[in-house]
């Protein structure tokens, strides 16, 4: 097999994976892939400099499309860049493909110049990696499912075609493996629990609209996190509220259904040591979030349409009070609840790990229609946020979109607004809560008594201010003290817009006081 038939083949299998868009970092052992790609149709190529921005980057545009998203690197310790969006996707169950381009195999172990052992790098995130060269025959694409990542890797010998023609990736997609028989959910404790409620979180606007008929005939409570993208459904609103630690401590549930991704709160955590408390997980990954293996189940999401639920008689025996944030309105938390007041009708909004998730989970309430949530939640990482949003927002369709995420947050993806010039035009506010440090860390129990000078490693403080970033990146920039500041955001023109808040750290540490 030549040079050019082997990269062919390998487009005809990403075509028939469904791929239709792919995030090129170019170099000179990927260049034959890249003119192939260039004279290729019905497919869409971002460009970026560096490989660990385009993979989250194709994260975000998976969360958009629900299509798999390859991304095309060089050799060496650029392919080793992927890993990080790799993890994440295997834990969100997301189809993010590596391309790799590679030297011949005859290199390996070696020392050569860009030479490394990229024959499965991603092991074992990545469900199934392809090790091709000249000797190896046509791949064709197997009958897998498209729910964790993939890894291509070509290796190319010297020289390297310069003009290799393309394909059509207008190709139907290969059908997927037929899935086992499903086990459904045993609810029947659940129904009859004394205290029994619903945990969501994670979950995309479309599963959020496939879970309502199951939340409604159930009648318990359910504790819904932002990105469980039910506080826009109408219909549910008698049943919902914010999945706050105070909440979850006061109501001491009997029983636990968890639909979704695993959820943020510490309380979810500490089931690990109350394996006394049945919990059954309802998850389009295969996860159940909790090591215990006791009265723990996981059931797959296809399983939904087949359950026929009891009523739960179990009204919540506590209803909260809304939170005043009057009396510190420079607080962290208040300022972000002003943001939220600013969401219209099709905002998308992002939420970084760390502080931003959970504050916005203490906050939760009714919001507009077709408002939606997304995170990265596979790994709880906070690396490459600002890479996925934009991919996220790529949509021409999206007019308002929102990314909120801490300043380490935000330093961790410098690179990420290269691919801004490509983006089509919308409204984008990147806001970015510069507290000067990880100040989650103050939040956690058993770091309760850490020493002062470890405490500032931990928390890494800094004195930064983020407005050099946006002059690098010709965006506005506007910082923000006051809640009051806040509305003139909704009068700003199409574009990117740095929003720094920088919270009162008296008034964050007196409300975090009055509300434990």
């Amino acid at each position: 097999m030549s040079q050019i038939q082997l990269i062919q083949a390998a487009l005809r299998l990403l075509a028939e994976l469904g791929v239709r868009e792919i995030c090129v970092a170019a170099g000179a052992r990927n260049a034959p892939i890249l003119t192939a790609l260039l004279h290729s149709q019905n497919i869409k190529l971002w460009n970026f400099f560096e490989e660990r921005s385009a993979a989250f980057f194709a994260l975000g545009r998976i969360q958009a499309t629900s299509r798999p998203v390859a991304v095309l690197t060089t050799s060496g310790t650029a392919a080793a860049e992927l890993l990080p969006a790799i993890i994440e996707s295997h834990y969100q169950s997301l189809p993010l493909i590596a391309f790799t381009a590679d030297r011949p195999k005859s290199f390996r172990g070696t020392g050569a110049p860009q030479s490394i052992e990229q024959a499965h790098l991603f092991t074992p995130y990545a469900a199934v990696a392809w090790d091709l060269d000249l000797t190896s025959s046509v791949p064709t694409a197997p009958p897998v499912n498209l729910d964790s990542p993939l890894h291509l890797n070509l290796c190319l010998e010297e020289p390297l075609a310069t003009n290799v023609p393309g394909i059509d990736f207008d190709s139907p997609p290969i059908q997927p493996h037929p899935k086992p028989s499903l086990s459904l959910p045993d609810l029947s404790s659940f129904f009859t629990a004394p205290r029994p409620i619903v945990l969501a979180a994670g979950l995309s606007p479309a599963e959020a609209t496939q879970i309502t008929p199951l939340l409604l005939s159930l009648n318990a409570p359910i504790l819904a996190e932002a990105t469980s993208n039910l506080w826009s459904i109408s219909h549910l609103a008698h049943l919902l509220y914010p999945s706050s630690e105070k909440l979850l401590r006061t109501l001491a549930p009997s029983h636990v259904l968890r639909i979704g991704a695993v959820p943020t709160s510490r309380w979810w955590r500490d089931l690990e040591d109350q394996p006394d408390i049945p919990v059954i997980n309802l998850s389009r990954t295969p996860f159940p979030g909790l090591a215990r293996r006791q009265n723990v189940t996981l059931h797959p999401w296809s399983s939904l349409a087949s359950l026929r639920p009891t009523p739960c008689q179990a009204p919540l025996p506590f209803h909260p009070s809304p939170t005043d944030f009057t009396a510190h309105p420079r607080a962290e938390p208040a300022l972000l609840h002003s943001i939220q007041k600013l969401f219209t009708p099709g905002s998308q909004v992002f939420l970084g790990n760390s502080l931003p998730i959970r504050e916005f989970n203490d906050i939760a309430s009714p919001l507009p229609p077709k408002i939606t949530f997304h995170a990265n939640r596979g790994a709880n990482g906070i690396d490459g946020l600002i890479s996925t949003w934009l991919g996220l927002s790529a949509n021409p369709s999206i007019t308002d979109s929102w990314l909120v995420l801490g300043d380490l947050s935000a330093l961790y993806d410098l690179a990420a607004p290269w691919i801004l010039p490509q983006l089509p035009v919308a409204r984008r506010f990147l806001v970015i809560v510069n507290n000067g440090g990880g100040k989650i860390f103050s939040r956690v129990p058993s770091l309760a008594t850490l020493p002062n000078p470890a405490r500032a490693f931990i928390e890494n403080h800094h004195s930064l201010s983020f407005k050099p970033f946006a002059d690098l990146w010709n965006l506005s920039h506007t910082l923000i003290h006051d809640p009051s500041q806040l509305p003139a955001l909704l009068t700003y023109a199409p574009g990117t817009h740095l929003i720094e808040l920088q919270p009162d750290p008296e008034q964050t540490e007196a409300h975090w006081a009055a509300s434990p």
